[in-house]
């Protein structure tokens, strides 16, 4: 074996700043807790990967296989200490201080694959972080193992650089914030490692050729090469990071599809990881979120309302709390009741000015917002008042089903959770959706009763062993000492109570070894509104109330000149709504922050409701009023032929339809734009070949040389 330190340190140096900055930007993403050994596990690989692909008498296949061995070794072992502290937190510090040596550490991750493998088997979604962890270190090793393989032995520059390139996209597309530091790294060093092993290449054929050239001339085409990558880096830092034409904006969404499918399948296998920070600017996490630490927003302007009515602007609702977080699996729960692949696909599409069928709109008033964002929205997620009904843009609607007597799924749009632009929303560029927005009275929720729907009772109370007894004990106790009885009058007992509690946005995060709320509720006694919204709808939930959480911004304020509600950062906030038949989900405030507002509700019964023919006293939704949702919904699209209403095999066929259009459609912009890049790049090689056609071998090494020098500013005759 023969060392070229002169073409091996530098093309290592590269490799490994192009591995390290693919790394740190998944760790930086802040998808999970001890993202930080992604690093300590990618670099050796690469380092591995050299060293095997000096060894030309190993074969490939051997030095595969003692690497994936190697692999599996060092992320256990880099993953031992997250769990422990995982353990720790789900079955005691007891258990967790049995894990000590490597091979318990890999019993337990051997034992969780077998649960979680279970679980997905089951049609479930996978909730262990520390496997998710486990197999992005895996990910990260046969990354930097590969790129070291590809280049040292293979000499395929360009495979390695897109197998980084993939990773770093992938991660691009949905953090956020977007790590760009480490992207525009990631450009540059890319770069330079194609433009390296080029060089290398080039100077292996000058030799077999006997092509005299200048020693420093490679160094010197490195160098040129680097100003040329800094430059192009530099231009790309200062162009607008966001599409300003729909059209491309919808091209890409379509590229994307593939992307996003894999996001949905990843989330599922994984549901606990964290979503994307940044719901100060608009970017409300619709998936798992886990309790952060302190928090301090910007006050940038997010987006005005144009409304009569005042109301918080919901962004997201989720209804499963984890004891250390949130989660929604309103559209996890309608793939798998459609039998769809992904959660994006079960959403319902609704074409503009099309209102969507719901039960639980007593005490409401339709009322019109005109939304202009003051930044293009990264995730097209729509933030509104109230319960949705239309919009004068295509959207799609992540909502529960409800399965009739027939057995056949239907839309259930008062369990909305998100609604989604169909096309990007651009800044400056006002959209409007009509919402029924409350005017409910105390009289009417007093009365409204506890005859919850099946889907209310089976996810709206639902509550995870960790909720302490202490904690159901603190609800009654609120409660009775007010004499609170019906859910109504519970509600606003624990929100009054709560509100006696001290609003803190730097108190830590709280503690990953025990309950939430009970952290909140009994040792720190502060926090923010996460703290507040959470603990009200578990204290909520176990009295049997059924409540949710829901995210978005409290209101903002009236600017008179632009007759509109300017919304903010600092009014990004959390709230709990409460379940009441008839009525729906309705706002109430326990956080006693500055910006925020308790709902401000009439004593008795006023005349502004929704649909007069719908009454005060609108019963609950039943089961057998699903095929009556299903006719509603058909003549609103007017999903009509011939002036026939279609039947539910008639509206299956058409959604099929769509759908198949829909993936066509995919297929055939996915497959001109590769088409293109192909092209593009097949009629750049095929120039650079016909300089050369028809040469002898020394005369075309001869060629490039001169070629390369001229590249590099050193005409060469």
């Amino acid at each position: 074996m023969r060392w070229n330190l002169p073409v091996t340190l530098p093309g290592g140096v590269l490799a490994a700043l192009m591995v390290w900055s693919v790394t740190r930007s998944i760790a930086t993403s802040n998808w999970a807790e001890g993202l930080g050994i992604l690093a300590l596990v990618a670099l050796p690989a690469l380092v591995l990967g050299i060293v095997f692909a000096q060894f030309r008498w190993l074969p490939g296949w051997l030095a595969h296989l003692l690497s994936a061995a190697l692999g599996l070794a060092w992320a256990v072992q880099n993953s031992g200490p997250l769990l422990v502290r995982e353990v720790r937190h789900e079955l005691g510090s007891a258990v967790g201080a049995r894990l000590i040596t490597w091979g318990d550490w890999a019993s337990e991750i051997l034992i969780r694959t077998a649960i979680w493998l279970r679980v997905l088997q089951a049609g479930g979604r996978g909730e262990d972080i520390v496997l998710f962890v486990v197999a992005l270190a895996l990910l990260m090793w046969a990354l930097g193992y590969a790129t070291g393989w590809l280049l040292f032995r293979s000499g395929r520059a360009w495979t390695a650089v897109v197998l980084n390139a993939l990773i770093i996209l992938v991660n691009y597309t949905f953090a956020s914030p977007k790590p760009n530091q480490l992207f525009f790294i990631f450009l540059g060093s890319a770069l330079l490692v194609v433009v390296h092993q080029n060089v290398v290449l080039h100077q292996q054929r000058w030799q077999m050729n006997a092509v005299e050239y200048p020693e420093f001339m490679p160094w010197r085409f490195l160098l040129a090469a680097t100003l040329f990558c800094s430059a192009v880096v530099l231009i790309t830092s200062i162009l607008p990071g966001t599409v300003s034409s729909a059209q491309v904006a919808r091209v890409w969404r379509t590229v994307s599809a593939p992307l996003n499918a894999a996001r949905a399948g990843w989330e599922n296998a994984f549901s606990t990881i964290n979503a994307p920070p940044g719901s100060g600017g608009g970017s409300f996490a619709t998936g798992a979120v886990r309790a952060g630490g302190p928090r301090a927003l910007g006050d940038a302007e997010v987006m005005r309302v144009r409304s009569s009515k005042f109301d918080y602007w919901r962004a997201v609702a989720k209804d499963k709390y984890t004891g250390q977080g949130w989660d929604n699996t309103v559209g996890e729960r309608a793939r798998a009741e459609l039998g769809f692949t992904t959660d994006i696909q079960a959403r319902s599409p609704i074409t503009p000015n099309v209102s969507v069928p719901q039960a639980d709109i007593a005490g409401r008033q339709l009322v019109t917002q005109t939304i202009e964002l003051a930044n293009d929205n990264p995730s097209d997620l729509l933030i509104f008042g109230g319960q949705f009904a239309s919009a004068n843009i295509p959207v799609a609607i992540q909502n529960g089903v409800l399965v009739t007597n027939s057995g056949n799924a239907v839309p259930n749009f008062d369990e909305t959770s998100a609604v989604f632009a169909d096309t990007p929303i651009q800044a400056s560029t006002p959209f409007t959706v009509s919402a029924y927005v409350s005017t409910v009275d105390e009289q009417s929720l007093r009365q409204a009763g506890d005859s919850y729907p099946a889907w209310i009772k089976t996810h709206y109370l639902q509550l995870p062993p960790s909720v302490t007894d202490r904690t159901r004990a603190k609800a009654i106790e609120v409660t009775q000492q007010v004499g609170a009885v019906s859910p109504y009058e519970q509600a606003l007992a624990i929100q009054n109570y709560l509100r006696t509690l001290t609003y803190d946005e730097t108190r830590p995060r709280p503690p990953e070894d025990g309950d939430w709320v009970d952290y909140f509720l009994f040792t720190s006694q502060r926090g923010y509104c996460d703290d507040f919204a959470t603990s009200m709808v578990v204290l909520l939930r176990s009295l049997n109330v059924p409540a949710r959480l829901a995210q978005g911004y409290a209101g903002g304020s009236l600017d008179p000149k632009l007759n509109a509600y300017v919304v903010r950062e600092s009014v990004g906030h959390s709230w709990p709504e409460v379940y009441f038949p008839g009525y729906g989900w309705q706002r109430f405030e326990p956080t006693p922050a500055s910006y925020a507002s308790v709902p401000s509700r009439p004593a008795l019964p006023q005349n502004d409701v929704a649909d007069p023919s719908s009454g005060l006293t609108a019963p609950p939704i039943s089961q057998s009023e699903a095929e009556d949702r299903l006719r509603r919904l058909l003549e609103e699209q007017e999903l009509r032929s011939s002036g026939s209403n279609l039947s539910l095999e008639d509206l299956r066929r058409e959604q099929e339809a769509r759908l198949a259009a829909e993936r066509a459609r995919q297929l055939a912009i996915g497959g001109g734009v590769l088409a293109a890049l192909l092209a593009a790049a097949g009629i750049f090689l095929l120039v650079l070949r016909r300089e050369v056609q028809g040469l002898s071998p020394a005369n075309a090494a001869y060629t490039r040389l001169a070629r390369m020098a001229g590249w590099a500013g050193m005409p060469y005759t």
